[in-house]
């Protein structure tokens, strides 16, 4: 297991290239290379995790297309989420120890996230039961600003969190975000103006807390075809709206 985590800000990619670069990184952790942060945001893409249900998605398909979205079976924990601009999403590719509790793992993203909000002057806390973080809107309703959900393979973390910063909250009414209704929240919503950069920033500081490494900042290399696993499911992923909106 490394000391320190080094972040990369690599600002707006698709969602397929970013998830082959968790593969390509995961690949280079295993191989000994230091534990990594990717840090960027998407273009509009709804992910189904492995116990999600494509009923969740409840906006027809020309309406998602209509609002440049595309729609991904993936292979994470969890249910439905979006992700899209003005949202962080991070992935910590990380090697956690043998005897490592992945709940613990999730507790301590979901810790780091309230600790980054709390910087903003956001009071952020988990809810039994929920996995994620939430916030309380300027009525008193409870929100949620941030969705998590992970993978581990072969001793190595990937997948990880999306935290709202300025998101077209919109997106999230065409689904039942993790397979429950809820309020959905972000930090603009809550009156506090940031760019997803400088979020960031904060947000890597608390998880290197978090997960007692070091930080460092780095350039990341781009992705190598031999470094994705022949068997790594986004070889087969495939956007589930096409053939509809093709018809």
């Amino acid at each position: 297991m490394s000391d320190r985590i080094v972040a990369s800000w690599l600002g707006h990619i698709p969602y397929l290239d970013g998830w082959r670069l968790q593969e390509a990184v995961a690949t280079r952790v295993r191989e000994g290379g230091p534990d990594r942060l990717l840090l960027l945001e998407h273009d509009p893409v709804y992910t189904i995790g492995k116990r999600g249900s494509e009923a969740n998605l409840i906006a027809p398909p020309d309406v998602l297309r209509s609002n440049g979205a595309s729609v991904y079976r993936v292979d994470r924990g969890g249910d439905i989420t979006y992700h899209g601009p003005g949202q962080l999403v991070g992935y910590p590719v990380v090697a956690l120890a043998d005897k490592t509790d992945l709940v613990a793992y999730v507790r301590g993203l979901e810790a780091a996230l309230i600790d980054a909000l709390a910087g903003y002057g956001i009071a952020a806390r988990r809810v039994t039961g929920k996995t994620g973080v939430w916030v309380d809107l300027s009525d008193g309703r409870p929100a949620k600003i941030a969705a998590i959900g992970v993978r581990v393979s072969r001793g190595v973390t990937t997948h990880g969190f999306a935290l709202n910063v300025s998101t077209d909250l919109d997106a999230f009414a065409r689904m039942i975000p993790c397979g429950f209704a809820h309020e959905v929240a972000s930090l603009a919503r809550l009156g506090v103006s940031a760019s997803l950069q400088d979020v960031g920033i904060q947000v890597a500081t608390a998880l290197a807390a978090r997960l007692s490494r070091s930080l460092e900042w780095a350039e990341l290399a781009p992705a190598r075809d031999d470094e994705v696993p022949a068997d790594a499911p986004v070889r087969e992923a495939e956007d589930l709206i096409a053939e509809a909106v093709a018809i």
